[in-house]
């Protein structure tokens, strides 16, 4: 909404947009002493001499030049303030030292728009004695009031922190919900303190909250706040299959989205750090939508029961090699019992590899029937 600029220094109105009598009077005398002053320091005609060979060469060097005068005041335009107040300065370039920082206005709320006639900022400008103030043709500016907005996703990190005290839960696992428009607190642009919570009252049977949310160097000391209400509840992630996956197909990271749902939705075993997707693959046909259970996974399995399989002994730097019979299925670092096909001995062997036990007492493993 645009404002409409207070003064902060006491000026009316000019009338049709003239100085005061009393202003212009002031003036005039100004500006005969000036002109009193210039012609008595002029020299006569009489008085004024062609410049002899010193003077000549002096001009040849190059007199000091004159200075420069300084540039006259002017409006600088629409401007952006971060204060209270609006400041001479802030409005007119080339104002003097000594006045530019006085203020003049009182700023629009934070983020809003104001806006000043130009007749009464030069009513402010002469009060201070400046005469002229080159406009532009300008009849109002506008100002703008920094700020920085602070959007619903500081507000609701803050408050699910605060809740996950209260229930002593990681902060990752709240998730909150406001009620109505979410909100935003406006600070000015060098405010560095965080959104901090007070007066929390949260109620796990229904999992609603009341607060408020502000920012300042304590509660005591508010710079912005918002009342707050909403919902906090507990969620989890989840892995949901992004496309169908065929029994014993390999679990890619492509296969599978990462949710978030309430964890009273979901079972316990589809919790994403319940179960282990790493080298897994699905023990049944998979269809996309599904939520991925524990169940739903297991290791690849490098051996098939009754298949051939190599049997490798290692002892110190001797390495022996023979074919043998796996008498079940298994996969990497499961112990399957193997038969050896010379002997007709049964042994226990380590799943190594794609079609390769480790057998003798070289091994460590997991017993195929128990690991599964």
């Amino acid at each position: 909404m645009m404002q409409r600029l207070d003064p902060i220094l006491g000026a009316s109105r000019p009338r049709a947009g003239r100085l005061p009598l009393g202003a212009i009077a002031r003036a005039a005398a100004m500006l005969g002493l000036a002109l009193a002053i210039a012609a008595a320091a002029r020299p006569s005609l009489a008085q004024e001499v062609a410049p002899g060979p010193v003077a000549r060469d002096v001009a040849a060097i190059g007199a000091p030049a004159a200075p420069t005068a300084p540039a006259a005041p002017s409006l600088r335009g629409d401007v952006i303030v971060s204060g209270d107040v609006i400041r001479l300065g802030d409005l007119v370039a080339g104002a003097p030292a000594e006045v530019a920082a006085t203020p003049v206005f009182h700023a629009p709320a934070l983020g809003e728009l104001g806006t000043i006639q130009v007749a009464r900022l030069l009513l402010a400008a002469h009060a201070l004695g400046i005469g002229d103030v080159a406009t532009g043709g300008r009849e109002q500016v506008t100002v703008t009031r920094a700020a920085r907005r602070i959007g619903q996703e500081a507000v609701a990190a803050a408050v699910a922190e605060r809740v996950a005290e209260a229930a002593m839960l990681p902060t990752g696992e709240i998730e909150i919900a406001f009620d109505g428009t979410p909100p935003t607190l406006l600070v000015s642009p060098e405010t560095a303190e965080p959104v901090a919570i007070t007066d929390l009252a949260w109620d796990p049977a229904t999992r609603r909250f009341t607060a408020t949310a502000y920012v300042g160097p304590s509660p005591a000391e508010r710079r912005a706040q918002a009342a707050v209400s909403g919902v906090a509840r507990q969620v989890v992630s989840v892995a949901v299959v992004a496309r169908s996956i065929a029994r014993g197909e390999p679990i890619r990271a492509d296969d599978y989205r990462v949710e978030r749902r309430a964890v009273e939705r979901v079972p316990a075993d589809t919790r994403l750090d319940a179960i282990d997707l790493d080298g897994r693959v699905a023990r049944r046909s998979l269809t996309a939508g599904a939520l991925i259970r524990q169940a739903d996974l297991e290791r690849p399995m490098l051996v098939e029961r009754n298949g051939t399989v190599l049997m490798v002994y290692e002892s110190g730097s001797l390495t022996l090699t023979l074919r043998g019979t796996s008498r079940q299925a298994g996969a990497e670092g499961d112990v399957v019992d193997v038969e050896n096909p010379v002997s007709g001995r049964i042994v226990q062997g380590a799943v190594i590899g794609p079609g390769t036990v480790r057998v003798g007492n070289a091994f460590h493993g997991r017993v195929a029937a128990l690991a599964r």
